[in-house]
């Protein structure tokens, strides 16, 4: 498995992809696609600190 910004050329690909205004972080909803909101708890708050 390479890391996720192993390939220059991937990541360029990627940043022109990019859409501020998307749903998505990398292209945009295609028709016929559907995004589904998934209600998923956050585990930060429990996890332990350190100080």
């Amino acid at each position: 498995m390479d890391y996720a910004n192993f390939s220059t050329k991937l990541v360029k690909r990627n940043f022109r992809l990019h859409d501020q205004d998307s749903l998505l972080l990398i292209g945009n909803v295609k028709e016929g696609e559907v995004v589904k909101e998934v209600r998923e708890p956050s585990y930060i708050d429990s996890q332990q600190k350190l100080f």
